[in-house]
């Protein structure tokens, strides 16, 4: 017996042990399915967040960074390239004024 369950943009379609995520996608909304386990389908069901999640993971076998993980990244990313301090002065922000300090330093070193 199949039973869908409707969801904010998505449904999810149980049909015995297999379970498929599905929402549409492209410019023409076609449908797209993936597999997904019962744990994540009952977490689909929770939240559009928590179905944006499972969604994301189904399609890339990467759960989404929460934005703490997003944040590190970017820092991350900006003290490999510090020149992106320059480029765009809003990221100097997510700096104290120590290690801004010393990462302008190195721009002017670099240069």
């Amino acid at each position: 017996m199949e039973r869908i369950h409707q969801g904010n943009g998505f449904a999810i379609i149980e049909k015995g042990d297999k379970i498929q995520i599905t929402w549409p996608q492209g410019p023409y909304g076609d449908p797209v399915f993936y597999d997904i386990s019962k744990e994540n389908m009952e977490k689909a069901l929770k939240s559009d967040q928590d179905a944006y999640k499972v969604m994301v993971y189904a399609k890339t076998g990467n759960w989404p960074l929460e934005k703490d993980e997003q944040m590190e990244k970017r820092i991350a990313f900006i003290r490999r390239f510090p020149e992106l301090l320059i480029k765009v002065p809003e990221n100097q922000d997510l700096f104290d004024e120590e290690e801004l300090k010393i990462l302008l330093q190195q721009i002017h070193e670099g240069l």
